[in-house]
């Protein structure tokens, strides 16, 4: 089984409302996957709202323990609003170092499921 890491906005200015927004696009994305048999790795699930039941933690340290988890995912999906985001810029970054594939969310799903799907 191929695993997905889902790379997205999290936080956001408009606090928990936009927060919530984002970990329900991640969460769609993850549903969209697991209904096509695809695995995947959603850090936005792994976290939901985290910043509110643990509000001392730095945003580095869910930034490099997202990189630890993302290590073991054979492709990144990136979702919209990414550009805005410098988690997931990092995240970016880092995957292209791998040389593992990296899809788009708006442009790339069919590809995505080509490559994932035998």
């Amino acid at each position: 089984m191929k695993i997905v890491y889902i790379a997205g906005p999290y936080g956001d200015a408009g606090g928990y409302l936009a927060i919530d927004r984002n970990i329900a696009r991640a969460r769609d994305a993850a549903a969209w996957l697991a209904e096509h048999g695809v695995g995947f790795i959603c850090p936005h699930l792994n976290t939901a709202h985290f910043e509110a039941i643990v509000p001392g933690a730095p945003v580095e340290f869910w930034y490099a323990m997202d990189l630890v988890i993302m290590a073991v995912a054979d492709a990144l999906l990136v979702l919209d609003g990414w550009v805005n985001s410098k988690g997931t810029q990092a995240e970016i970054a880092e995957w292209g170092k791998t040389g593992r594939p990296m899809f788009y969310d708006d442009y790339d799903r069919e590809m995505l499921l080509e490559w994932a799907t035998p």
